[in-house]
């Protein structure tokens, strides 16, 4: 690795401070967020007795300390709420699972604080320092730059292959393997995959999608909103991944399918936000099998896809009776709850992906319900208020294309695992509009 990594790393947090001081607290939220989970090196460092440092604690810390020593967070008046219960149960129900599984009470603590700040710091972060509808355009505009920042990286990779994290850092972040495909290459930049490449342009593309045709973005920096869309599109489309087709598709297409109101519009969300809990309810108690998947997706994507597909659903079966050996707290950390072998009774070698089925054997059913919970909640409140107003609104596209965005990430995780603190701020942002909204609404 080279000098770089250390310096971007453990750098990023006075950055961070230094944007608090000099910016608005928002705007310095989405420049360290953004910046950081499309920038940082995907690696990070081990100390003994703590968490890892990675990109991620490098993120939240930096916004802990830089709302704490600019004294931007102390002018926020917040405090904690029933809304806010699922995501302190989620980062809180580590220590649960570990005292239940006798691993003690440091285990769990460690482990909760490693959520705490995956999760729960760029969760409040959202909470606290988005809350009006100026805020939210520029978290939608923060999300479009963010695209537009990485279509010339990944054109570069598509063109020259996945270099950029070697060039600047040193190391290649996952399997090369993976980032040869149907005779190219598809991007990885500096994130932990090419798939999660693929969603981010996906998502930037809606998001610019959305807010061109409902009028509400006509150009950035003299830049056409037209010509955005199409290099975010073209990009996505060289990506080359399943789940960016789907979600550029999906999220374009419910534009038109609500029709042209804002309560149609937030109604479609809604119903692409429930196929989520039905999903889980019908693969946990398999009422869903693999081949039923299988036979779906065989009809819009190749074999190689399927039988990948296919592939990683299996693995999931076996971990899944695993988990329910542990139904409420589940197994905990350090890799435990993989399958047995029945004839020989050791474990076997499989692995998962799907943050679900990652956050069922860890937590739990406690566990499961609590993050998908915590990361809806907001997105289904926003909506199921807009849904129950006549007309359009301009907040109100901004606010249904958000929560398109968290629904669209939640979606991913049924199938992958890699997390994005941009889409856990945004689910926190909205969570606090519906509230401020609220309170308003009270007062007049």
């Amino acid at each position: 690795m080279t000098f770089l990594v250390p310096l971007m790393l453990f750098g990023w947090i006075p950055f961070t401070i230094i944007l608090f001081c000099k910016l608005k607290p928002h705007r310095a939220v989405l420049v360290s967020v953004i910046g950081g989970i499309l920038f940082l090196p995907q690696t990070g460092y081990g100390f003994q007795g703590m968490p890892d440092y990675t990109k991620q604690t490098a993120i939240a810390l930096g916004v802990l300390l830089g709302g704490r020593l600019s004294g931007a967070r102390s002018k926020v008046s917040f405090q904690f709420g029933r809304y806010d219960l699922p995501m302190l149960i989620w980062c809180l129900c580590p220590i649960a699972s570990s005292i239940s599984n006798n691993l003690g009470l440091y285990d769990g603590l460690s482990s909760a604080f490693t959520q705490i700040i995956y999760w729960g710091i760029p969760y409040f972060a959202g909470r606290v320092y988005f809350r009006d509808m100026a805020s939210v355009r520029e978290l939608c505009i923060g999300i479009i730059i963010g695209g537009l920042l990485y279509v010339p990286l990944c054109l570069f990779e598509v063109r020259m292959s996945p270099q950029l994290s070697k060039m600047l850092y040193g190391f290649f972040p996952h399997s090369w393997q993976q980032h040869f495909r149907q005779g190219a290459f598809r991007p990885i930049v500096f994130m932990q995959h090419g798939i999660m490449v693929s969603l981010w342009m996906a998502v930037t593309s809606v998001v610019t999608f959305w807010l061109w045709r409902g009028k509400q973005l006509v150009h950035i920096k003299r830049v056409p909103a037209s010509i955005i869309l199409v290099s975010l599109v073209v990009t996505c489309v060289f990506c080359k991944s399943v789940n960016g087709f789907f979600a550029l598709v999906v999220g374009c297409a419910l534009f038109y399918v609500g029709g042209q109101t804002s309560n149609k519009r937030s109604r479609a969300v809604i119903w692409l936000m429930l196929l989520i809990p039905s999903y889980l309810v019908l693969r946990t108690n398999n009422y869903v099998t693999v081949s039923d998947i299988a036979e779906v997706v065989a009809r819009f994507t190749g074999e190689e896809r399927v039988e990948s597909l296919v592939f990683r659903l299996n693995q999931e079966e076996g971990f899944f009776n695993r988990a329910l050996e542990r139904p409420w707290f589940g197994w905990a950390g350090h890799s435990r709850g993989k399958p047995i072998n029945p004839e020989t009774g050791a474990e076997m070698k499989m692995t998962i992906d799907s943050l679900w089925l990652i956050a069922m054997r860890s937590r739990g059913f406690v566990g499961l319900v609590s993050v998908f919970g915590s990361m809806l909640l907001g997105p289904w409140l926003v909506l199921r208020k807009i849904k129950h107003t006549m007309g359009t609104y301009e907040s109100d596209l901004y606010l249904i294309v958000l929560s398109l965005v968290v629904v669209l990430f939640m979606i991913d995780l049924l199938l992958n695992g890699m997390l994005n603190s941009v889409y856990v701020v945004t689910s926190g942002a909205l969570l606090t509009i519906y509230l401020e909204q609220k309170k308003n609404e009270r007062v007049l």
